[in-house]
């Protein structure tokens, strides 16, 4: 059975996360428009373009989405040439919740 003095500091410790949590919430930085390159997300997170690309598609890699003719891709046996190009859309906000970086348009990293 928990103390008196244990709830006390859990309750302690509950509320300097939710402090934490409400004071990031402000601090979301200001995105340019427009997606962020695949070249760009590749080097953000040390690794080739194919596997970006493959991330977004198979879903495990949820800062953004691929389109191919206005249908979403999400299979990563569709990522054949054949069956036209695909293009990805990367949430500027979306690789920043993930990695923290801040992208600010152009090619930079």
């Amino acid at each position: 059975m928990e103390t008196i003095q244990e709830l006390h500091d859990a309750q302690q410790i509950a509320e300097h996360v939710y402090r934490l949590i409400l004071g990031n919430l402000h601090s979301v930085p200001e995105f340019p428009p427009g997606d962020v390159p695949v070249s760009v997300a590749a080097r953000v997170y040390g690794k080739d373009s194919n596997w970006v690309r493959a991330g977004i598609i198979a879903g495990w890699l949820p800062i953004g989405r691929a389109i191919r003719a206005g249908q979403l891709v999400t299979d990563v046996s569709q990522m054949d040439s054949r069956y036209g190009r695909i293009n990805y859309q990367i949430s500027p906000k979306k690789l920043w919740e993930d990695t923290g970086y801040v992208w600010k348009g152009g090619e930079e990293v």
